[in-house]
């Protein structure tokens, strides 16, 4: 064998990427087309809207409009159409600016509301702060009487250990120890008929008892109205209790009283004077005399 064909590069087998084929196990994918090597060309950019756009059109229109008459009626002709273009692309801009000014107002009434959530947060982490001085047993009655928003209420808390401390013990004082619950209540959570009752048959006996309000201060009984059969919640002590509507005049004290007609009352004959009887007996003479024709002159002199 010829010793050039036993050279390396002759021999039968192998993996290319050595010598003179170097490079040739990782050929360019050129399926997409393109050049290697080199970078992408890009063509000018054009807007097909707005002035520019407009004035492309309209020398376009211009050179392809065979002549109209003169030059300004070729110029209309031209120009129609880039014109109407030109306002669909206005009216076009000016909505989609209303959409973004629409979208940048909400999104900065969003932010304005969560900054105030987070204003709130902030505020109730320092009030909770501050009420590390106070009290644990005012702070724990405090979170179990808490508002609707769940804040605890430390005017609540406080009566609750009050109630604890001294009130409880002047309660039984005033009304016996049978007759005060051991435990305080907040009435504001019981303003409905719906919710009384509910309260009544989770206490059996409640009604006629004496409970302290947390809300108030005070001491209130569960009674039941006679009148409507409505049970409610009163002030246990005699001199809370609201008064003022008791002092109301009688029903028919303040009763419009209809003045009768003057005719009504020379009919009946009531609220007459005697000098008023007098004069129409006068009057009534005179007319029967009239008829049996024995008129005479009246006496006008009655006052006399």
């Amino acid at each position: 064998m010829n010793r050039t064909l036993k050279r390396p590069m002759f021999r039968i087998g192998g993996s290319a990427g050595s010598g003179i084929t170097s490079g040739l196990d990782q050929p360019q994918k050129m399926a997409n087309g393109g050049r290697t090597g080199y970078q992408q060309g890009s063509m000018p950019s054009f807007q097909a809207s707005g002035l520019p756009g407009f004035l492309t059109s309209f020398g376009l229109n211009l050179l392809a409009t065979p002549p109209q008459g003169n030059i300004f009626q070729t110029a209309a002709t031209a120009a129609r159409d880039p014109f109407n273009q030109l306002q669909v692309s206005q009216a076009r801009a000016r909505e989609l600016q209303g959409e973004r000014d629409f979208l940048r107002g909400e999104t900065d009434r969003k932010l304005e509301a969560s900054a105030a959530e987070t204003d709130k947060l902030i505020a109730s982490r320092e009030k909770i702060a501050g009420m590390k001085d106070v009290d644990q047993n005012v702070m724990a009655y405090a979170e179990v009487f808490a508002d609707n928003n769940g804040s605890p209420n430390l005017i609540k808390g406080q009566n609750a250990v009050d109630f604890f401390e001294t009130e409880y013990k002047n309660l039984t004082d005033d009304f016996g120890e049978e007759s005060v619950s051991v435990e305080p209540i907040d009435i504001t959570l019981y303003q409905s008929q719906q919710n009384i009752k509910k309260f009544r048959k989770a206490n059996p006996g409640a009604e006629g008892k004496v409970f302290f309000d947390v809300a108030s201060g005070k001491g209130v009984k569960l009674v039941k109205d006679a009148e409507t059969g409505d049970i409610e919640f009163i002030p246990a002590d005699s001199a809370d209790i609201d008064t003022s509507g008791e002092d109301m005049p009688a029903p028919n004290e303040n009763e419009i009283k209809v003045e009768p007609k003057f005719e009504d009352t020379f009919k009946s004959g009531s609220g007459l004077t005697s000098t008023d009887r007098f004069i129409i007996d006068t009057v009534k003479e005179a007319k029967e005399k009239r008829k049996k024709g024995m008129e005479q002159i009246p006496n006008f002199n009655i006052y006399r």
